[in-house]
């Protein structure tokens, strides 16, 4: 979210970047061992990166004090354009005990990691009950969200905003925060809840957790739906008589830094916006099919509104509002706005075509996919239609077009390719080129990765899936700032998260599970633009600082390709 500083906040924001910007300009010339912090699976790659200018490494058993392995160091990259810097690589790989290990090069060490079977479970449970700390319109009780528990807040959501030419109010409440700030918005919860769904149903086994301690746990329905559904519950409000869905819910400004409970602004619903209704109808079609089995009568109901929102779009051919939605003149709150509408509609029809098994929704999608680079980009808020064609590979409807199939395929293996020989030119081997570093650049890893998955679970070929393995590596330490991504995992991570609830709190430590946006050499703040230029290396882009929202906000789409990368690479073999 664009956002701006109370003018109270500056002086304390003032010695947060001197101390930052230190930090930043001395990391240049510190050492490093860069390690996954969390740790390894025996059967993967296991890479250290350092600029140590050394021959070996070792391996020390942390619990026995016992050197085990000893590895040949190699120039990797010199003088790389994303750190600026001369890196060494240390292979590990064939190291597959069990155990606590550090690595040590000469008098420097590196943080302890784990070598184990299922490293991640720790982290992907606190990364799946970051939503739970997002949810609006309840009470957060102690029980489950201990010292970050608090009353209920937005329970009186919702006025129509002028805009949409509707008069009173209406309810709105429930639903997730949608990222540092209280807002509520269809588009971005809609990658968000589809991503967290496809995870579970394409591996449902590996998704099926029920024990993460939120009020739902242990009722036979995997946490991963019980947390989809409180938003699920949302959308159903959010849809208009005539079919179509509101954009969004938000105050007219975004909130100070308070308490969730204390924001007590007018909070208003804006216009129906088609990429809103696209969003919500693929959603709504792809939660009926996997909610039938927990719930046919819930399943049931997201199924009529996805049909009713299909026929809003259908008798609204064109993008609504024109030109996409936009900001009212004094909104000044997240604005998700898109010029076409075209990959939205996409991923709806072939959700309902999976759903229903009716064949205009799969006309629909055969006549508008596209033939050349079906796959040319990873998944976003504003591209979605990855999302629509993964869809597609994945159903087992025996109705599909075999030539369309193959043709996503060759596109997803060509993209993939392309992944990879960027994997091999990255100097720390994260899919991230100089453009890349940009708004929310944590995200488009975990959702290239996905596409690896993908192409992997296609083709059988290791390389995409220990590429993928590498890009997890990154978020939870394999980078520049020798820290994990992720609030309260690992040795080092975010501490100071821009999220309300964050700001607000006086309490030292961030809740847990939240991946930071992370580095970002567009400079989208203030923060940034004091502590970097544009000849920074664009990997060092990063602060752990409050108000740097365009490098350490939180957001929910963010969070689900991280869920979803985590937990299967967690668990396949």
């Amino acid at each position: 979210m664009y956002e701006y500083l109370k003018k109270n906040n500056l002086i304390f924001f003032a010695l947060l970047f001197l101390i930052a910007g230190c930090a930043a300009n001395e990391s240049a010339s510190e050492k490093f061992i860069l390690v996954n912090q969390i740790g390894y699976r025996p059967e993967y790659n296991k890479k250290a990166f350092t600029n140590i200018d050394a021959d070996t490494f070792e391996i020390v058993n942390t619990e026995t004090g016992e050197q085990i392995y000893t590895g040949q160091l190699k120039l990797h990259h010199k003088d790389d354009p994303s750190t600026g810097e001369t890196l060494l690589i240390g292979d590990f790989s064939d190291l597959k005990d069990a155990g606590n290990y550090t690595i040590r090069i000469g008098h420097n060490q590196s943080v302890q990691f784990e070598i184990s079977e299922q490293p991640y479970d720790d982290a992907y449970a606190s990364a799946l009950k970051s939503f739970y700390f997002q949810r609006c319109g309840t009470e957060l009780e102690t029980r489950y969200a201990g010292e970050f528990s608090h009353p209920i807040c937005h329970a009186q959501d919702a006025t129509y905003h002028v805009s949409t030419h509707m008069d009173g109010v209406r309810d709105m409440t429930g639903g997730w925060h949608d990222a540092g700030d209280y807002g509520k918005y269809i588009v971005n919860a809609g990658i968000t809840v589809g991503t967290m769904l496809m995870a579970y149903e394409h591996y449902p086994t590996w998704f099926g957790g029920d024990d993460i301690m939120i009020p739902e746990s242990d009722n036979s329905i995997p946490d991963i739906l019980d947390e989809c559904r409180y938003e699920l519950e949302w959308f159903l409000k959010m849809q208009h008589e005539n079919g179509g869905v509101h954009h969004k819910v938000t105050r007219e400004n975004f909130a100070p830094f308070i308490m969730p409970e204390d924001d007590d602004a007018t909070r208003f619903i804006f216009e129906i916006s088609s990429t809103a209704t696209a969003d919500y109808c693929a959603v709504m079609a792809l939660a009926s099919r996997i909610y039938t089995s927990f719930d046919r009568a819930f399943s049931k109901t997201c199924l009529d509104a996805a049909l009713k929102a299909w026929r809003f779009l259908e008798q609204n051919p064109e993008i609504i509002p024109v030109g996409g939605f936009r900001n009212p003149d004094g909104v000044n709150t997240g604005g998700y706005g898109d010029a076409t509408d075209r990959d939205e509609r996409l991923w709806a029809a072939v959700e309902l075509y999976i759903t229903t098994g009716a064949q205009g929704y799969h006309e629909y999608y055969r006549k508008n996919y596209q033939e050349n680079d079906i796959i040319s980009r990873q998944m976003s808020w504003p591209q979605v239609e990855c999302l629509a064609h993964l869809s597609y590979l994945h159903t087992d409807r025996q109705s599909t077009d075999p030539k369309i199939r193959a043709e996503i395929v060759n596109s997803l293996v060509s993209y993939c390719d392309k992944l990879v020989e960027m994997h091999a030119e990255s100097g720390l081997h994260v899919l991230l080129q100089a453009n890349d570093y940009e708004w929310g650049s944590n995200s488009t890893v975990m959702n290239r990765a996905i596409l690896l998955i993908a192409a992997y679970e296609e083709t059988a070929d290791t390389n995409y899936l220990h590429v993928a393995y590498d890009q997890l590596h990154y978020i939870l330490g394999v980078n520049i700032h020798g820290m994990t991504f992720i609030t309260g995992v690992g040795d080092r991570y975010p501490q100071n998260i821009h999220q309300r609830q964050a700001g607000a709190d006086n309490i030292t430590e961030p809740i847990s599970g939240f991946l930071a946006g992370g580095a970002n050499a567009k400079l989208q703040d203030a923060a940034l633009r004091r502590a970097f230029t544009r000849e920074t290396p664009p990997a060092r882009s990063y602060l752990d600082v409050l108000e740097s929202y365009a490098s350490n906000e939180v957001a929910i789409n963010w969070n689900a390709p991280l869920l979803y990368v985590m937990g299967y690479l967690n668990a396949v073999r």
